[in-house]
């Protein structure tokens, strides 16, 4: 364990994957509770098209994917609030159009593309300070987000209209809360990849949801789960030579098997 503790990039990969599992985590809670799960996925898809985009004009992949994966799930939010359309049907519009403008644009890069795979399904050598800049920033916004608005996001959660009534600005939080996930979905890419993301986001929820009595306990079980599985799934990839995004959500995946036959039991 020594040893590869003493590895840079093992060091980066450690510290961005424990900074973005926790706050991944900490979204991932409200988005389990407000069934938005696929919101997630749909906003995770959609930064292929801008990894694409980036590769193209020869732009910072990363940045064009943020940027993209903003825009889109403002989107989202803003047809599901204004135009009395459901989420989930919104994001069944622009999870297949941005996949397909991806895969349309990427006919129009010349030569190989090896770095695709890297985005789709993480790759731990692509881990640069970069990355570990973004992890930290994505974290530090998290907890400030919770800080500040978590009883506002407690209460808009079960109870909107209430919420409106007493003064609480529903909307700037949920526009705050869907810029939040998008933002840490792109810093995911590395650690994890856009198709697994959405593995990071929900399943350390539904393992806290077993144990948890209250919000509070739930959101921060759901942090500290996400931490241990992100941690535990790198260094079983480094032991293992296998693709660290795959191992990571498949070890949160057993132990939400684990944790499901635990609760069962006591």
């Amino acid at each position: 364990m020594g040893e590869i503790l003493s590895l840079p990039f093992v060091q980066r990969a450690l510290l961005a994957g424990a900074l973005v599992g926790i706050a991944s985590a900490l979204l991932g809670s409200f988005v389990v509770i407000r069934r938005m799960t696929f919101i997630g996925a749909g906003i995770a898809h959609s930064s292929f098209a801008g990894v694409v985009i980036g590769l193209l004009v020869g732009f910072d992949p990363l940045i064009s994917a943020m940027i993209f994966a903003v825009v889109t799930g403002l989107a989202i939010g803003f047809f599901a609030k204004n135009y009395r359309i459901e989420e989930e049907s919104a994001v069944g519009v622009f999870f297949p159009f941005s996949m397909a403008l991806g895969i349309l644009l990427l006919g129009f890069i010349k030569g190989y593309t090896p770095n695709i795979m890297g985005y789709l399904f993480g790759d731990i050598l692509l881990v640069g300070k970069q990355e570990v800049y973004l992890a930290g920033l994505a974290f530090v916004l998290t907890i400030l987000f919770f800080s500040i608005f978590f009883k506002e996001m407690v209460f808009s959660t079960f109870d909107e209209e209430t919420s409106r009534v007493i003064g609480i600005n529903v909307d700037l939080v949920y526009y705050l809360f869907l810029f939040l996930t998008a933002f840490i979905i792109v810093v995911s890419i590395k650690i994890v990849g856009i198709i697994l993301f959405s593995g990071l986001l929900v399943i350390p929820p539904l393992i806290s949801l077993f144990f948890a009595r209250n919000m509070k306990a739930y959101a921060i079980l759901s942090a500290t789960i996400g931490f241990v599985s992100v941690t535990a799934g790198l260094i079983l990839s480094y032991f293992l030579n296998l693709p660290s995004g795959a191992t990571i959500i498949t070890f949160s995946f057993i132990a939400l098997l684990f944790a499901a036959v635990i609760s069962k039991i006591s």
